[in-house]
């Protein structure tokens, strides 16, 4: 896909200094994905968490709890993909378990699976199960990747736009406001392989006994 200058600039903005010439290195349906999230938030008006969903891009209305908020990207920007997930509403806990189970030396049904959270590349989709005992009536999270993740010694920095209740760290949403918006997830990852085990609702500033446990994997989806 050919990113026109008003895209490019939108992603600037998106990822930060230097963004276009990284936007147009990355695969195909990466660009895509970071296209079709610039071109929403240049016309994003309103939003709010909720699970109905009400996406109109041209009057800037996304009303969509994370899972619709993907699927309805995911559609546009990689719907070879999308048809892989086999299901019109996925929910976060069928994305986790499409990139759980797809394999990492190739793609297959339309996902490469990406081991090591710190190889993220912006574009990617991050989903993580809700584990039993946590107080939700969610199957879990998902988002996308949208900057380069950061390694610290308390694990893995990961910038993610999504659609939420509660913000992250530093948060593009004003306070009290839900919907979609951008902030940095920390997850914990394993030392040998880097998977993500856990992860951390404001970023760096999630203190250790507030991080849960639970698989966190990350996903490419193929043009």
């Amino acid at each position: 896909m050919r990113l026109d200058a008003r895209i490019v600039a939108v992603l600037a903005a998106l990822l930060g200094a230097g963004a276009p010439a990284r936007a147009q290195d990355l695969p195909s349906a990466n660009a895509r994905v970071l296209g079709v999230l610039a071109q929403l938030r240049a016309t994003l008006r309103t939003t709010r968490y909720e699970h109905r969903t009400h996406i109109d891009a041209r009057a800037g209305i996304v009303v969509a709890d994370c899972s619709a908020f993907v699927a309805w990207v995911l559609q546009r920007a990689a719907p070879r993909s999308f048809a892989a997930l086999h299901a019109y509403r996925p929910l976060a806990v069928d994305l986790w378990r499409t990139l759980a189970t797809a394999p990492t030396s190739r793609p297959r049904n339309g996902w490469l699976r990406i081991a090591r959270v710190a190889d993220a590349r912006p574009g990617d989709l991050l989903a993580w199960p809700r584990p039993r005992w946590f107080p939700s009536h969610n199957t879990g999270h998902t988002a996308f990747v949208v900057a380069p993740p950061v390694t610290t010694p308390d694990g893995v920095l990961v910038r993610v736009v999504d659609s939420t209740s509660i913000g992250h760290q530093d948060d593009t949403r004003a306070p009290g406001v839900t919907g979609v918006g951008e902030g940095p997830l920390l997850v914990s990852v394993d030392a040998i392989t880097g998977e993500g085990t856990a992860y951390g609702w404001i970023g760096a500033r999630t203190p250790p006994e507030w991080r849960i446990a639970t698989p966190v994997r990350i996903g490419r989806a193929m043009p």
